[in-house]
């Protein structure tokens, strides 16, 4: 009997996966039957045990952390339609993120279209990972954009430092320099609403924001997270990003493990871009699956045949 393939999603993505078929894994189940193998998608907890090895099926785990020959992890890369399939993990977990990028090898001609294309749909389209309020506000630039990013697990298996720790620094740092802190869409942590308060009151060039995300990057001079989304949609905008967190983009990135660090880069202004645009078409273009191409499964399946699998045991 042919084995199963099994895609594992967390309840919100699930409801999103059943109601929408242009969704990615709506897609990736569809590509796959078509191909000839039997799906499943099945609703996972928020603690998920990896399956076992020898189960003879193979998985896809939204979100998932696991390293074993019959599975890859999945989730967004940041920004739609981009997404993992990794055998290690997501994010700053993921083998992506242990790679090497070397910018002297990618083709800078290929890049700048990659980047143009991306910029015009994402800057353009002012679309975000999260909802974003839609009337545009105006800021008057060369200011500090930091981004917490609540209680979420990610940004904390992560982090050097503090929110709390993070937001002072900067503020210590900025010499006057307009700093727009902008919290989480899905809300605060209680340590973050106390900091941040505190320091509005105090500090007459800080301020609480809640505009759309692409406003508050517009004219920016940098960014300063532990490792938000928000900070990665700067680099499409072309705004340097500061990390106080392992991420999945520390390649282009400038990454300050203490206080210190975090205190001198500001101090110190110096705001280098980077290759953003050959890092954004090795990123996305090269590492990540695109949802929207047409070539998709091709890739997915080659990713399934990387992980040591026989297709033809799956109806591939």
């Amino acid at each position: 009997m042919a084995g199963e393939i099994h895609i594992h999603l967390t309840p919100p993505v699930f409801a999103a996966a059943a109601t929408n078929p242009n969704q990615f894994y709506g897609k990736l189940a569809e590509g796959l039957t078509t191909r000839g193998a039997t799906v499943r998608i099945v609703e996972r907890s928020p603690i998920f045990l990896p399956p076992d090895p020898e189960d003879g099926n193979f998985h896809f785990v939204h979100e998932g952390l696991a390293r074993q020959g019959n599975l890859l992890n999945t989730g967004l890369a940041y920004v739609f339609p981009f997404w993992y399939a990794d055998p290690q993990g997501v994010y700053d977990l993921s083998s992506v993120a242990a790679m090497e990028f070397d910018p002297e090898t990618i083709d800078a001609e290929a890049a700048r279209g990659f980047a143009r294309r991306l910029r015009t749909r994402i800057v353009g389209g002012r679309i975000s990972r999260y909802d974003q309020k839609p009337e545009v506000t105006e800021f008057t630039g060369g200011h500090i954009a930091v981004f917490l990013q609540g209680d979420t697990d990610i940004a904390d298996r992560g982090r050097f430092m503090s929110s709390a720790k993070m937001m002072r620094t900067v503020l210590a740092a900025s010499r006057g320099r307009e700093v727009l802190i902008k919290p989480h869409p899905r809300g605060m942590t209680r340590q973050e609403a106390q900091v941040l308060d505190q320091l509005v009151g105090k500090f007459s060039n800080v301020r609480m924001v809640d505009a759309n995300v692409h406003d508050v990057l517009s004219g920016a001079a940098v960014t300063v997270s532990i490792n938000a989304t928000a900070s990665f949609e700067g680099l499409i905008h072309g705004v340097p990003a500061i990390l106080c967190g392992r991420s999945g983009f520390g390649h282009c990135a400038t990454i300050c493990e203490t206080p210190d660090q975090l205190l001198k880069t500001i101090a110190q202004a110096k705001f280098k871009p980077g290759p953003i645009a050959k890092f954004l078409y090795w990123f996305l273009g090269q590492q990540m699956l695109n949802a929207g191409s047409d070539d998709m499964l091709d890739h997915v399946i080659d990713r399934i045949r990387l992980q040591g699998v026989t297709l033809f045991e799956f109806g591939l």
